[in-house]
């Protein structure tokens, strides 16, 4: 008798919970790291059969009044564990919505996703065409190669795939917007995710005075996949970008070591040698077809880099092992960087701001360790600067 009591009373208590606190859940691999995800049944209710405005509206008015709150809670809440940017939570969100609506049309997911986006305060913007739906959303970030639409003087930027035949062809865009006020998406990355990582090794070797370096550096090679295919950015985010706890706890404390007892200077000319010669050079081009800027950590996984990806990561060691100030040079085909010290390493420094800065050259020449002056081949040629530290 006790029994069927408790038995009726959490009946009666369910009743009266909200729908997503007793709904369902989905488990799936999220960049090989298992995700559970829960989820109310009721946002996989409402239907929309045509891409007209009336009936994409009413659609997404249909996903408002369900359950849908808990789910949105569960991504946010994942948001904030792995430290995900607005681009990787995205992919989070795209992932989810294919794991849970797998009942709807492409076109139903594709306005979920963009339901989910709005309701995590993004501003976006829907076009259609035919039987298709696009995302597009707010953004000040500096990206390329992806299709953007201006609507009042904004740019938004496209996260639906969009096939090479389509590309070019007219779209219709919807009146309704979801979050007029809604905020910008970043590309940017501000700080890396915080995914169980996957180590890797690499060796790498350099000759400084006459001593040869040979070391086994640790690095994330989780990150590598990461970035596999995000989307092409201002370079100046790939050198602002911060190295993984892997790479920091395995190259830092050598390259320390390494420096004990040097000069400002010999620090410095110790990092060229490194960044020039422990590294094979080729252009992206030629290598992988395309532009493929780095972040430090790729230059221990791919076999090649160019002088952009040895900016990135000599920009990260002088940051960290020594914080000086510096400056990133822009040439239009050649990125370079230059440091601003106590002690002058030249009689030709590069004034910016009222301050004396070095050039000293991530990429060449090769095996070398001479820094302080401009590569010849850019002696007389014009530059910007792309940006400063300190």
């Amino acid at each position: 008798m006790k029994i069927s009591i408790r038995i009726l009373l959490c009946c009666f208590l369910l009743q009266w919970l909200p729908t997503w606190l007793v709904g369902s859940s989905v488990t799936f691999e999220f960049f090989a790291h298992p995700i559970t995800i829960p989820y109310s049944p009721d946002i996989l209710e409402p239907r929309c059969r045509k891409t007209e405005e009336k009936s994409i509206q009413m659609y997404y008015q249909q996903l408002e009044k369900t359950s849908f709150q808990g789910l949105l809670q569960a991504l946010q809440t994942q948001r904030e564990a792995l430290r995900l940017n607005d681009w990787f939570y995205y992919q989070l969100l795209r992932h989810s919505i294919a794991q849970i609506c797998r009942s709807l049309t492409p076109l139903e997911q594709e306005l979920v996703n963009w339901f989910f986006l709005s309701q995590s305060g993004f501003d976006t913007r829907l076009t259609y065409l035919e039987q298709q739906v696009f995302v597009y959303v707010r953004s000040d970030s500096e990206v390329f190669e992806m299709p953007m639409i201006e609507d009042k003087g904004k740019t938004y930027i496209n996260l639906s795939p969009i096939k090479s035949a389509q590309r070019g062809q007219p779209l219709y865009m919807l009146h309704f917007t979801p979050q007029p006020t809604g905020r910008a998406f970043s590309f940017y990355f501000g700080q890396l995710p915080t995914f169980p990582p996957v180590p890797a090794t690499r060796k790498v070797s350099f000759r400084y005075a006459h001593t040869l370096y040979e070391w086994e550096v640790t690095y994330d090679k989780r990150l590598v996949e990461l970035l596999r295919h995000y989307p092409l950015i201002a370079e100046e985010e790939y050198i602002r970008a911060p190295m993984s706890p892997a790479l920091t706890t395995s190259l830092l404390p050598l390259l320390r070591k390494a420096l004990e007892g040097r000069t400002t200077r010999e620090a410095l000319e110790l990092l060229a040698a490194f960044t020039r010669a422990a590294f094979a050079y080729k252009e992206d081009t030629e290598y992988f077809g395309r532009s493929k800027p780095m972040i430090p950590e790729e230059l221990f996984f791919y076999d090649y880099s160019d002088c952009e990806d040895r900016v990135a990561l000599f920009f990260a060691l002088v940051q960290q092992l020594l914080n000086l100030p510096m400056v990133v040079i822009a040439f239009p085909d050649h990125l370079t960087l230059a440091v601003a010290t106590e002690e002058p390493l030249s009689k030709a420094p590069l004034l910016y701001q009222g301050r004396a800065y070095y050039v000293c050259d991530p990429t060449g020449p090769v095996n070398s360790s001479v820094i302080g002056m401009m590569p010849k081949e850019y002696e007389n040629e014009s530059y910007k600067i792309l940006f400063s530290y300190k």
